[in-house]
């Protein structure tokens, strides 16, 4: 008795039990099996990173963290899809090998549910791990803060809606997979539309750091650092983009053993990629501490007040007017984690009159009212190698 493939074969074309193409096959398995093991490499990296510098975790690592969780949770199930001819043209898969509790003859629609629900936190969570770090890159430009903060506020509410809109693509739910009868989105639009939102997201994520980092007043080399950490996430969106296009393509194809698969390849670069984007900027530190370039025990805040140096303190008393100066530097930030170089603070403490105490970057000069200052300048130079 012939075996039944479990979709007819194109014209010209035959069904091959024995010895199918799996060319796409092992490029799962080894697309997944890589992108878990790169991104926990990256990941355990990171929080060595943390605990060898003393920095608490931050919003962002928290949010790296469920991101990595996601993303492992996706590629397990790309890698159950394949017990179900997946990575096979479907005219290779004996029909009997074809799960029966599939709505057509396809792959596993459960499977397909889990990571079509799956996805859109753990691209959230990515996206936000990178702009939250933005936020304390980049914390006294208010301005450009607060822009990074609505864009996230945004990305929030459009994800938590297309959550919702997955998962009750069908009412009631087993519908999806073929048991009981009810009524569904369409599956093809909600995906697309979706992945062009992925892919605008990407691209903003990517451009947001573009006009202050050319105003960052640091050498070639660290530029050049610093163009790396950030232009890894363009490869993010080229892969997005190439998922965009499989989509539009193929969505419709009857072939979706083969086809779901080589558009999940996409998903899994893209957020593989944007994994290690995200913990890069705290490479350079771990790296520097290793080589006992800098001592470890700093404490990780946008505003450091010179933690890390015992012999100044939090504030200092003029003599006479009792004034309180505060040292705000962020030397000790993630800002100086990834654009390591010079910082010096110089502070102006006026004696002899009343009033406030002035900070200053200038040479002594009289006050408003002709009368002369004593000035006291303190000086913090960290230095680096490009």
């Amino acid at each position: 008795m012939a075996l039944e493939p479990g979709l007819e074969p194109p014209s010209g074309q035959e069904s091959n039990f024995d010895n199918p193409d799996r060319h796409m096959f092992y490029y799962c398995i080894a697309a997944n099996v890589t992108g878990v093991a790169v991104t926990t490499v990256f990941m355990g990296l990171r929080l060595w990173a943390r605990r060898r510098l003393s920095m608490r975790l931050q919003a962002d690592d928290v949010a790296c963290i469920i991101g990595y969780i996601g993303f492992v949770i996706y590629c397990g199930i790309c890698l159950l899809m394949l017990r179900f001819g997946g990575g096979l043209h479907q005219w290779d898969v004996v029909a009997s090998a074809v799960p029966s509790y599939s709505q057509s003859p396809c792959l596993s629609d459960q499977a397909v549910y889990a990571t079509m629900v799956n996805y859109g936190p753990t691209v959230l969570a990515t996206k936000a791990a990178i702009l939250l770090f933005l936020t304390r890159i980049f914390a006294p430009y208010k301005g450009y803060v607060a822009l990074i903060y609505s864009f996230l506020g945004v990305m929030a509410v459009y994800y938590t809606v297309m959550l919702f809109l997955k998962i009750f693509i069908c009412r009631p739910i087993p519908v999806f997979w073929g048991e009981g009868e009810g009524e569904c989105f369409n599956q093809r639009v909600l995906i697309l539309v979706d992945n062009v939102i992925s892919l605008v997201s990407d691209i903003v994520v990517l451009l947001l750091p573009c006009p202050l980092a050319k105003q960052l007043q640091v050498g070639l080399m660290a530029k050049i650092k610093i163009a790396v950490v950030f232009g890894v996430g363009g490869i993010a969106c080229i892969f997005s983009l190439v998922r965009l296009i499989f989509i539009i393509n193929n969505g419709n194809s009857p072939d979706q053993t083969y086809v779901f698969m080589e558009i999940n390849l996409t998903g899994v670069a893209e957020v593989g990629i944007g994994l290690v984007c995200a913990t890069l900027p705290l490479m350079p530190a771990l790296w520097k501490s290793i080589r006992h370039e800098e001592k470890a025990g700093y404490s990780s805040q946008a505003n450091s007040n010179f933690e890390m140096f015992d012999s100044h303190k939090r504030s200092r008393n003029a003599t006479r007017d009792q004034t309180t100066v505060t040292y705000n530097d962020p030397i000790d930030s993630d800002e100086h984690t990834l654009i390591p170089g010079k910082g010096y603070v110089t502070t102006q403490i006026q004696g002899g009159g009343e009033g406030p105490a002035e900070e200053s970057a200038g040479p002594d000069t009289p006050d408003s009212q002709g009368r002369p200052r004593i000035m006291r300048t303190t000086e913090v130079r960290q230095t680096h190698e490009d």
